[in-house]
């Protein structure tokens, strides 16, 4: 099905979360480069064949993956979830993901299952806002790919109690300025 759906759609890149399986690097052209951790929980990049990436790095726990392709930056990002678990998430980007990150000023996307958000426009509900994050994203000049304001909302996580969107895209300024489309 993962398949079927990166042929259709033409994806050069796919960033997955929350991967238990390493049966990835049997999908037919392309190359899977995973990092599972110590749960048995982690995450992969996707990418065409003949898209080479370069300074692969991945985080012990799983929970981070990154790569560069052609000068830019690419962070897939899985973070703890679960209000009990805010002061893991907030250890996590605070500390973890530093080996992630590149060492000179470059064009970046950093996309993933965040856990929290950082705009109340991202939930219908009291949202996990995350203050180192938050930092992260400003320190970086990381915008959030969608765009503001929100025309309509999008949320990527439903409960009883409400929507949120925990799931995103942030990049470099220049990246989204240059964006042709999202999928």
């Amino acid at each position: 099905m993962l398949e079927d759906f990166l042929r259709r759609q033409d994806i050069d890149f796919a960033l997955l979360q929350e991967v238990t399986r390493a049966d990835l690097t049997t999908l037919r052209r392309y190359t899977a480069h995973i990092n599972t951790g110590t749960d048995r929980k982690g995450t992969a990049i996707l990418a065409k064949e003949e898209l080479v990436l370069s300074d692969i790095r991945r985080i012990p726990s799983g929970r981070g993956i990154a790569a560069t392709y052609n000068g830019i930056r690419i962070i897939n990002l899985y973070a703890p979830s679960g209000a009990e678990k805010r002061n893991a998430r907030e250890s996590f980007y605070n500390t973890e993901i530093i080996p992630l990150l590149p060492s000179n000023d470059t064009e970046m996307i950093v996309a993933g299952d965040f856990n929290c958000v950082l705009s109340p426009a991202d939930t219908t509900g009291r949202g996990n806002y995350s203050r180192a994050l938050d930092t992260l994203t400003q320190g970086l000049g990381l915008k959030d790919a969608w765009g503001t304001p929100h025309t309509r909302p999008t949320y990527t996580h439903y409960t009883t109690a409400g929507a949120s969107r925990l799931d995103g895209i942030y990049v470099t300024e220049n990246l989204r300025k240059n964006k042709k489309e999202w999928r």
